[in-house]
């Protein structure tokens, strides 16, 4: 398989008043292209911690990432900023700029990039469609639902063309509603392209190619959801929790 994002032995350790604490330890992962990957776990094992290490919003103490073969340790600010364009990221807080219309938050990292503004608001709008929001493109945040703001992270996330899209808990602070209307366009949107998604809800990462269940900062359990299930572990025990209501 082609491997898109490896991740070599890293580990996190966070330097804190009270002593060091290891969120993650000794992560070893491949990322192939066009697979949507997950990552599951209970609150604070870790999950967060790790997909911000893929992009070096935080730095790995141990070990290092890869993408597309090449070590991220070492890289000057502007290289990791280029490596970032082909990561787009969509967080469980919208992080919308609130004096800002829709349209310009869309072609906000396309401005960045130094894309000229009329190509920029042409990639906004078509993005926009996309999420079903081109109505919506003259409208600020506040004016907003979560679900439509979260639909705008999306946009935002994918208008450099990134080639993988990295999911941090994406639909977790929505109502039941909006989040099946936010999680329908994200799997529309996710065919084909690499995708990692880390989730608290199994329902996010159900029909994924590969689920890791994390716990401690360790990888626990690794499989499809059919196979974790039957293999009776973690996995098994937060199914059972969320829709068995054990």
């Amino acid at each position: 398989m082609d491997s898109i994002v490896s991740l070599k032995s890293m580990g996190k350790v966070f330097h804190t008043k009270n002593g060091d604490v290891k969120a993650l330890d000794n992560i070893n992962l491949d990322i192939n292209r066009g697979e949507i990957f997950g990552i599951i776990g209970l609150s604070g094992a870790g999950k967060s911690t790790l997909v911000r290490c893929i992009n070096y919003l935080e730095i790995p103490t141990e070990g290092d990432v890869f993408f597309e073969g090449k070590g991220l340790k070492g890289m000057s600010e502007l290289q990791i900023r280029r490596v970032r364009r082909d990561m787009g990221m969509i967080f469980q807080q919208f992080n919308l700029l609130s004096q800002r219309n829709i349209l310009d938050n869309v072609c906000f990292p396309l401005e960045i990039s130094g894309v000229p503004k009329a190509k920029a608001r042409q990639r906004a709008k078509e993005l926009l469609n996309l999420v079903g929001l081109s109505d919506r493109e003259k409208a600020y945040p506040a004016q907003l639902s979560g679900g439509q703001k979260q639909r705008v992270a999306i946009a935002r996330a994918l208008a450099n063309d990134p080639k993988v899209l990295l999911c941090d808990e994406a639909t977790s602070a929505l109502d039941t509603e909006s989040e099946k209307v936010v999680q329908a366009a994200l799997d529309d949107l996710m065919v084909g392209r690499t995708s990692f998604v880390i989730a608290h809800r199994l329902s996010t990462v159900l029909h994924a190619d590969r689920i890791y269940v994390i716990d401690g900062g360790h990888i626990v359990e690794q499989g499809t959801h059919e196979e974790l299930l039957a293999r009776g572990g973690l996995y098994q025990h937060l199914y059972d929790i969320q829709f068995r209501g054990e």
